[in-house]
């Protein structure tokens, strides 16, 4: 069993057919075992400063023009989330005398900008809502787009690479996230002052919701990853590297056979003087997909009844304290 978080590199799942075949097998191996995997990015580390640039000249505006953004009639899937409105299932009503531990951290979250299908915005308004940007910062949306596409672009070359070694036919992936609910998600982390510390949670542990994760190194460490025979150890990237991780959904849709990995981001245990910032993005199939595990995996089928992604994510927005989603179909 591995006990450490494997690393491959990107250029390998365009490269020739052997250093392909090794990249796959990585692949499989460090999400089947760990759950994460480090995938060398040096294009992507290349953006970074600047997206985070960007990212912090909007969080660091004052909070009241912030909740000009929100959305929480459709459940914060786009927009500005700010303190105290999520809180991991893991933290609710364990914080001090019994009282639930929301997240310490505001976010973003940006969907994509097109779709080919456009019956999907009627059918699943709050999953396919129009992307809500902040006044006077053209670079924000440019950096949160290009990032976007980036990450995107890694996310599928993954699931395209791992295709073969799961059983399934080329395309299989492309055309469950043809039109996808996939989202990037810039997240800022408070600094903690000497009041606060000890007694915050920047991230509760949880796994991802989704198919994967593809999260770009963020701007300090915490990030731990709960290992399969147990105990914790460090998930913070090498430079360069990128960490594609296995959501809930593939979980799910493999039967089990790929396992997301319970994970938590630690706030540091003294004041802090900056803010942290992470932008992960989180790979979905489309709305109307059933998740339900082919014959080839064998799976219970009481455990892994059919059920649509949105039906899937409904689930999940209920876990974390967001209002369920109504009016789907």
């Amino acid at each position: 069993m591995v006990r450490e978080i494997l690393r491959a590199d990107f250029a390998d799942a365009t490269a020739s057919e052997p250093r392909r075949r090794a990249f796959a097998e990585t692949m499989e191996r460090g999400l089947r075992e760990v759950g994460f995997v480090f995938v060398r990015t040096p294009e992507v580390a290349r953006m970074l400063p600047a997206a985070y640039a960007a990212f912090r000249s909007v969080f660091e505006r004052p909070p009241e023009e912030l909740d000009r953004y929100r959305r929480p009639e459709i459940h914060h899937l786009r927009g500005y989330t700010p303190l105290g409105v999520e809180t991991a299932a893991a933290c609710r009503r364990s914080g001090v005398d019994g009282a639930s531990q929301p997240d310490h951290r505001t976010c973003w979250l940006v969907g994509p900008e097109s779709l080919t299908d456009p019956t999907l915005k009627a059918r699943f308004p709050a999953f396919y809502a129009s992307n809500v940007w902040p006044e006077g910062a053209p670079v924000f949306r440019t950096a949160a787009l290009s990032l976007f596409t980036a990450l995107d672009r890694i996310g599928q070359a993954v699931l395209r690479a791992l295709e073969p070694r799961l059983g399934y036919p080329e395309g299989f992936f492309a055309e469950m996230t043809r039109d996808a609910s996939t989202a990037l998600r810039p997240l800022c982390y408070p600094p903690i002052s000497a009041q606060q510390a000890g007694t915050v949670v920047w991230g509760c542990r949880h796994t991802d919701g989704n198919l994967i994760s593809v999260l770009p190194p963020s701007t300090g460490k915490g990030l731990r990853v709960k290992l399969r025979g147990g105990g914790w150890i460090e998930g913070t990237a090498p430079p360069d590297h990128t960490i594609v991780q296995v959501g809930d959904m593939l979980q799910y849709l493999t039967g089990g056979y790929l396992c997301s990995a319970v994970h938590r981001v630690d706030a540091p245990a003294g004041p802090t003087g900056d803010s942290r910032y992470s932008s992960p993005l989180f790979l979905y199939p489309r709305a109307d997909v059933d998740l339900r595990p082919d014959a080839r995996w064998n799976a219970d089928p009481d455990r892994y009844r059919s059920i649509t992604a949105a039906a899937f994510f409904e689930k999940r927005l209920r876990s974390i304290g967001l209002t369920a989603v109504q009016g789907q179909t």
